[in-house]
């Protein structure tokens, strides 16, 4: 029995060793058949000839397998489930922006940031906060994290912001990035870090957006130009003098951008010292009124089980206990 189970594993390790040399170390196809053929010959061998051993008592484990096998089945049927009704469930930024002009929603001191797993659009939780609690921080961050199929990413490279809404509402969309070999960052060291990304982002955004302006408006004035290059010398002097004066112009565009940018960044670091609120999504998924037997018990009983007493979403994001906020949803797939 034992012998049964050892060997089925060493020919899964196989099968999942080839997939980590075919898309994580990139090997050569060439190699990677020989390794497959060799040590799956061996190991295929083997276990057709301790198959015999079956009915002696080797279906308890194969039985235990397949318990295990049917909850983390019934985990990621109700888990995709769940993702696909938060896209097809999704809120337009122009009903966001809605909400918040609202007069009984008000902005309150503070970073708040929503975690969803989501990395676009609003997670249909959010409505529900506003409707919960009218109020919003001054900054506000639609968090998601995900990890890709790479051993590590550059922390230059950790997150990705989108600004979401007019940018007077200061409302972000940011994603962290993280390989299979990184590790979260201590709660301190990741707010840090955040706040010094979305400072250089806003940074970044004013100074594209500045040159983008420019572009535009020597382009207008190049087309203005092209129709008098043919004129006299005296025409040539004052377009040469227009020129000083626009430059002169954008350079007082250029101080006045810089100086929002600074005035935006101390705004930053004043509402990260007033605090940092983490907010989560606590689901509840249940089935439909018209779903089958089979499905009512996969998802109102076998995975609200599962969810209640084998996960603690804070604890795997590093989330402090005392700046976690729950929002309460019930999805029905």
């Amino acid at each position: 029995m034992l012998t049964i189970c050892v060997v089925t594993t060493f020919a899964i390790t196989t099968h999942l060793m080839t997939v980590v040399m075919l898309l994580i170390w990139k090997k050569h196809v060439i190699f990677i058949m020989l390794f497959y053929v060799v040590f799956g010959s061996i190991e295929l061998i083997y276990l057709s000839s301790i198959l015999s051993k079956f009915i002696e008592g080797g279906y308890l484990p194969i039985c235990f397998a397949l318990v295990v096998m049917s909850l983390m089945a019934a985990w990621h049927y109700v888990q995709v489930k769940r993702y696909w009704y938060e896209l097809d469930h999704i809120v337009p930024t122009s009903e966001m922006t809605m909400l918040l002009e609202k007069n009984e929603v008000r902005r309150i001191p503070g970073v708040g940031l929503l975690y969803t797993e989501l990395v676009q659009g609003i997670p249909p939780v959010f409505p529900r906060l506003i409707q919960k609690i009218p109020s919003v921080h001054s900054i506000f961050m639609f968090m998601s994290i995900k990890h890709l199929p790479i051993s590590r990413v550059v922390p230059t490279e950790r997150f990705i912001f989108r600004q979401v809404g007019p940018r007077e509402h200061r409302m972000f969309r940011c994603v962290a990035r993280y390989g299979y070999s990184d590790a979260l960052e201590e709660p301190k060291e990741f707010a840090a870090f955040l706040v010094d990304r979305l400072k250089m982002f806003i940074q970044e955004e004013s100074a594209f957006a500045l040159a983008q302006d420019e572009e535009e408006s020597g382009e207008v004035s190049d087309a203005q130009a092209r129709p008098w290059r043919s004129t006299v010398h005296s025409e040539e002097a004052v377009q040469g003098q227009a020129r000083v004066i626009s430059h002169s112009a954008s350079g007082r565009v250029s101080f006045h951008t810089n100086q929002a940018v600074e005035e935006e960044k101390q705004l930053i670091d004043r509402e990260v010292e007033r605090g940092m609120v983490y907010l989560m999504g606590e689901a509840n998924v249940t089935a439909e009124a018209k779903s089958s037997i089979l499905k009512k018990v996969v998802v109102n009983h076998v995975y609200t089980f599962l969810r209640k007493n084998l996960t603690e979403g804070h604890k795997v994001l590093a989330i402090p206990k005392d700046q976690l906020l729950k929002v309460g949803i019930t999805y029905e797939i």
